[in-house]
């Protein structure tokens, strides 16, 4: 079954391939109708190194979405990350004609494409270009110009860039796996729309969604997004620390960090032991679950100081009342939340999407943020491509009502 009205968010991770197919429900959300995934070793922090097993991943995680959902899927909102991405804050402005009486649609657009204007180094594309906040005749703090009178109007956007190549390569993955992208979102951008509520946007927050590979930040300030990064930590270094500490193979690694790894060493009972077949003896050995927490206590502690300093760097360390919002894989290790707020000194949560309706419970985890996120930023886009068909509509009815009472005057 093909169903036109389908939006898929596909998830391109260091450790896995995540596809959701959803559509559009009442009230704002979204009806979950299938969940894909897939391991994914095509990648390293956020950059394609094979797109042949990136494909073979695509292709698994949408096959089972496929099937769970019963439909096909064509176009999906592709999400990247990195530490090749990097953002800014620009303005545009654009001034009011005086016999155009208020601000419009039209004038909204202009002043934001004004602001995308900026320099750039040839090899860099420009991912989005979001507004933040407004300014009317000087007058700040505005967030719905449209239908005020005016002079002149700015625009401040968020304006987040990608190296050119490495985006198109991850384009290229979803492409060769026989799907049209149909546009490419930042994924903290997407997971903030998951997990972050609007009322914690308006104090202003911190999103930190801790993948494989890296660890994506989103500061929001004032209802509107003011920083993205993403930091060069995830939840595979932690594995690897174990595999190093620990001498067992990465799968171990993994499994061990899953079902026994502690964020705070002080979490851990002194008589926890976890039997563990170490590379080289022949024989499983028991280790105190300390150990493990040992390990993994200072590469937490190294991730989360990295999230204070880019704060500090951007002087917005006073700004995030409402806290830190952890999401991703990393956000379920055990105490990972105690040690984040030990370090930012910040009331922190673990995220989980939000605003889902049918399969709820299929999603109720961090590890979706980023794909329901996906859905629905698809979502809203479709919704004000609908509007704006809506509005045609109107006007063409409109104007063929005026059409008809001309034509009855002309006949009198």
């Amino acid at each position: 079954m093909i169903r036109s009205e389908i939006i898929v968010g596909l998830d391109i991770g260091t450790t896995k391939v995540c596809t959701i197919v959803g559509e559009f429900a009442a009230e704002g959300r979204i009806d979950v109708l299938g969940v894909g995934m897939a391991p994914s070793t095509g990648l390293r922090k956020g950059i394609v190194v094979d797109i042949d097993s990136t494909v073979r991943a695509i292709k698994q995680s949408v096959r089972q979405a496929e099937r769970m959902g019963g439909v096909h899927i064509g176009s999906v909102y592709l999400g990247v990350t990195g530490d090749h991405i990097a953002s800014l804050n620009s303005r545009g402005v654009v001034a009011i004609a005086e016999g155009e009486k208020e601000i419009t649609d039209a004038h909204v657009q202009r002043a934001t494409e004004a602001a995308r204007v900026v320099v750039l180094p040839p090899d860099r594309r420009i991912l989005h270009n979001i507004p933040r906040t407004f300014v009317v005749d000087g007058q700040e703090g505005v967030r719905h110009p449209v239908g005020m009178a005016a002079q002149r109007l700015e625009v401040e956007t968020h304006v987040v860039t990608g190296a050119a190549m490495l985006v198109e390569n991850v384009v290229r993955s979803a492409c060769q796996a026989g799907l049209t992208v149909e546009e490419v979102v930042l994924e903290p951008i997407a997971a903030g729309l998951a997990v972050v509520t609007e009322a914690e946007k308006a104090i202003g927050c911190l999103l930190a969604d801790i993948g494989g590979g890296t660890t994506d930040l989103a500061i929001y300030a004032g209802g509107g997004l003011y920083h993205t990064a993403a930091l060069p930590v995830g939840g595979n270094h932690v594995t690897y620390d174990l595999c190093v500490g620990l001498r067992v193979p990465p799968q171990r690694g993994e499994q061990i960090k899953k079902e026994h790894g502690a964020a705070l060493t002080d979490w851990v009972l002194d008589d926890e032991f976890v039997e563990v077949q170490r590379l080289g003896d022949a024989e499983p050995k028991e280790l105190p679950r300390r150990l493990i927490a040992e390990i993994i206590e200072p590469r937490m502690e190294q991730l989360f100081t990295l999230v204070r300093e880019e704060i500090f760097r951007v002087g917005m360390e006073d700004s995030v009342p409402a806290g830190l919002i952890l999401s991703g894989g990393g956000a379920q290790l055990y105490g990972a939340a105690e040690m984040a707020q030990r370090v930012l000194q910040m009331p922190v949560r673990v995220g989980r999407p939000r605003n889902v309706g049918a399969l709820a419970d299929a999603v109720n985890d961090s590890i979706y943020a980023t794909a329901v996120g996906l859905v629905q930023y698809g979502a809203g886009k479709q919704a004000a491509v609908y509007r704006a068909a809506a509005n045609g509509h109107l006007v063409s009815g409109l104007l063929e009502r005026v059409s008809r009472w001309l034509l009855r005057l002309a006949r009198r």
